[in-house]
C-alpha cells in the first residue's frame, strides 16, 4: 500500500501512497473527504430559497483535527429581512443539520446571525467568534 523512500541524506524516510495498488483509490476518498464535505454544504446551501449571506465551516471539521465525537460547526449569516425564528429559514438550517449528520456520522452545530448582527459580534465577543479567529 506504501512505499518508504530516502530522503535527502537517507536520514529520513519519506512515506507515499502506492497509486498501483488495488485500494489505493479507498484511500484517496478517505483523504478528500473534508473537501467533499464542503462540496456538498455549498451544493446545499445553493438550493435554498433563503440564502444565507455568508457561511463558514470552523472549528475541528474545519482544521481537520476532529474525530468521530466532533462536532460539525457551521457559522451562517442570514440576509437582514430574515428573522432567526422564520419558519422557512429554521426549516433549511434543521434539513442541513440532519444531513451533515447523515453524511459524516457526526452532529452539526449551526450558529446563525443576522447581518444586522454582524456589527456587534467583534464587541460582544460570543464564544463563536472566539472560534472563528482561531481558523485565521
Amino acid at each position: 500500500m506504501v512505499e518508504a523512500r530516502e530522503a535527502g541524506a537517507g536520514a529520513v524516510l519519506l512515506y507515499l501512497l502506492n497509486g498501483e495498488h488495488l485500494a489505493s483509490e479507498f484511500f484517496e476518498v478517505l483523504i478528500t473527504l473534508r473537501r467533499r464535505l464542503v462540496d456538498r454544504i455549498r451544493g446545499e446551501l445553493a438550493t435554498w430559497s433563503l440564502r444565507p449571506f455568508h457561511a463558514s465551516l470552523f472549528g475541528f471539521a474545519a482544521r481537520g483535527d476532529g474525530d468521530t465525537r466532533s462536532d460539525i460547526d457551521l457559522f451562517l449569516v442570514r440576509p437582514m429581512d430574515v428573522p432567526a425564528d422564520d419558519p422557512g429559514w429554521r426549516e433549511q438550517l434543521d434539513g442541513l443539520a440532519t444531513r451533515i449528520e447523515r453524511w459524516t456520522g457526526n452532529r452539526a452545530s449551526l450558529a446563525d446571525v443576522s447581518l444586522d448582527d454582524v456589527a456587534r459580534l467583534p464587541r460582544e465577543r460570543p464564544p463563536v467568534v472566539r472560534e472563528l479567529e482561531r481558523e485565521d
